[in-house]
C-alpha cells in the first residue's frame, strides 16, 4: 500500500508543551523546504503539561501511547505514521529539525537509514555533558562499530531518518533509551543502506532536569549491543576456554595420578585437573548459549535466514540432541564407574583418582548442559523453520 503522504516527522513527547511550539513550527520549515507533503506527529506519553492540546492547536497529529518509555513513544508514533520517510528527534529543542532536509534527500536518493552525527557536526555549550560526550558515546559508538562491522561516529544521536519499509523490517521492540541502540544494531545486522548527516546539538529548551539517566540508560545500551554479538561475547571466550582446558585434561591424562605434567618449566600436578574441568564447563556453555543467542537473532527477524542455518537448523534435530547427550553421559559414568572399581578393588580403602573423577564429572555435566540447551533450542528452530514457511508462502502471494 503506497503512504499517503511522503514526510512524517514524529516527536517523542513527555510533558514538553514550552519547547513543541518551536520544535513543530522548525518542523513545518523543513517540509516546506522540502517541498513534499508532509505530517507531524506528537507521541505523547502521558503529559500534564497540555503537551497535546497545544500539539494540535498548532496542526500536529497527536498519538496517544499507553507505555511509558523513549522507545514506546517511538515505535507507536512511527507505526501511526503515515510517510514514505520518518524524520525523528527529541521535543525539546535539542535538535533543529530544520537539519532533517538534507537526512529527507539522502533517503529520497535511496539510503534506507540516515542517521544524524554530532560528534562530526557541532556540539554547542552546555549542550552535553562531559561524561556523555567524552565516555559514553565513545565507548558505545565503538562497540557497536568493533561487534556488528558498522562506521557509526554517533551511536546516540537521537535524530534520524528512515524510510517507512526500513521501519518495517527494524521490528523494533525495546521501550527505553536503548531503542536507539537496537536502530543501529539491527540496521547493522540486516545491512541497511546507512549513511550519517552532521548536525548541531543545543543545548534544550527544558525549564527541569531531562528524562535521561546517563548511567543506568546507558547501562541498558550496553547490555542491549552485547546480546547480539555471540561472536565476541561467547564463541571466542567459549572456544579458548574449552580449548584450554581440554588440551590440559588431555595432558594431565597422559600421566598416572601424582605424577606431574611439565609444559616447558610450567609444572601441572592434580590440582590442575579441577582448573581444566570449569574450563572446559564455562566455555562450553558459553558455545551452547552463543548459539541460541545466535538462533534467536533469525527467528525474531534481526538477521535475514542464511543458507548455514538453514543447514544447522535441519541437521541437529533434538533426536540428535538427545542422542549426543546420552553419549557424553556414558562417558562420563564410565569414567565414575572405573573409579568405583578401584576403590572396590582397594578394599574400599584410601583412593588417589581424582582425575578420572573429574573428567567423568565434566562429562557427566556437558551431558546435561546439551539436554537443556537443546531442549530450547528444539523450541527456537521451529520458530525459524516457521519462519521460513511463512516468508515462502508470503513470496508466492507478491507474485501473484
Amino acid at each position: 500500500m503506497k503512504p499517503a503522504i511522503d514526510v512524517s516527522i514524529v516527536m517523542p513527547c513527555l510533558n514538553e508543551a514550552r519547547t513543541l511550539p518551536v520544535c513543530i513550527d522548525k518542523a513545518k520549515t523543513a517540509i516546506a523546504t522540502l517541498g513534499l507533503t508532509g505530517e507531524i506527529v506528537v507521541a505523547d506519553n502521558g503529559s500534564t503539561d497540555g503537551s497535546p492540546e497545544v500539539a494540535r492547536s498548532l496542526g500536529a497529529r497527536v498519538v496517544s501511547v499507553p507505555v511509558r518509555g523513549y522507545g514506546a513513544a517511538l515505535i507507536w508514533g512511527m507505526k501511526a505514521a503515515r510517510g514514505a520517510y520518518l524524520v525523528m528527534a527529541d521535543a525539546d529543542d535539542s535538535y533543529d529539525f530544520r537539519e532533517a532536509v538534507p537526512m529527507v534527500e539522502k533517503l529520497m536518493l535511496g539510503w534506507d537509514f540516515v542517521t544524524g552525527t554530532r560528534i562530526k557536526g557541532n556540539i554547542l555549550p552546555g549542550a552535553m555533558p562531559w561524561k556523555n560526550r567524552h565516555i559514553g558515546t565513545p565507548v558505545l559508538t565503538a562497540i557497536v562499530n568493533l561487534f556488528y562491522g558498522s562506521k557509526f561516529s554517533d551511536v546516540n544521536c537521537g535524530m534520524r531518518a528512515l524510510t517507512k519499509s526500513a521501519f518495517e523490517q527494524l521490528q523494533m521492540e525495546s521501550c527505553g533509551m536503548e531503542f536507539a541502540s537496537e536502530m543501529l544494531v539491527k540496521a547493522a545486522i540486516l545491512g541497511l543502506k546507512t549513511t550519517e548527516v552532521p548536525i548541531t546539538l543545543h543545548p534544550d529548551g527544558r525549564d527541569r532536569p531531562p528524562h535521561l539517566r546517563p548511567w543506568s540508560d546507558g547501562w541498558r545500551h550496553l547490555k542491549y549491543i552485547l546480546l547480539f554479538a555471540p561472536k565476541f561475547i561467547y564463541w571466542v571466550p567459549g572456544l579458548l576456554l574449552l580449548g584450554f582446558g581440554a588440551i590440559l585434561g588431555l595432558l594431565l591424562a597422559q600421566t598416572p595420578g601424582g605424577v606431574s605434567v611439565y609444559v616447558g618449566s610450567l609444572r601441572f600436578n592434580d590440582h590442575w585437573i579441577v582448573v581444566a574441568g570449569l574450563s572446559c564447563l564455562v566455555g562450553y556453555e558459553l558455545l551452547l548459549t552463543g548459539i541460541l543467542a545466535h538462533l534467536y537473532t533469525f527467528t525474531h527477524r534481526i538477521r535475514a535466514q542464511s543458507r548455514r542455518m538453514n543447514w544447522v537448523v535441519k541437521h541437529i534435530t533434538i533426536e540428535r540432541i538427545i542422542l549426543f547427550s546420552a553419549f557424553t553421559l556414558a562417558i562420563g559414568l564410565a569414567f565414575e564407574i572405573s573409579v568405583i572399581q578401584r576403590w572396590v578393588n582397594q578394599d574400599f580403602g584410601p583412593l588417589y583418582a581424582i582425575r578420572p573423577a573429574v573428567a567423568g564429572m565434566v562429562f557427566i555435566v556437558m551431558s546435561t548442559q546439551t539436554l537443556f540447551s537443546g531442549l530450547f533450542y528444539a523450541v527456537l528452530s521451529e520458530r525459524y523453520q516457521n519462519r521460513g514457511m511463512w516468508e515462502i508462502e508470503a513470496d508466492k502471494q507478491q507474485e501473484k
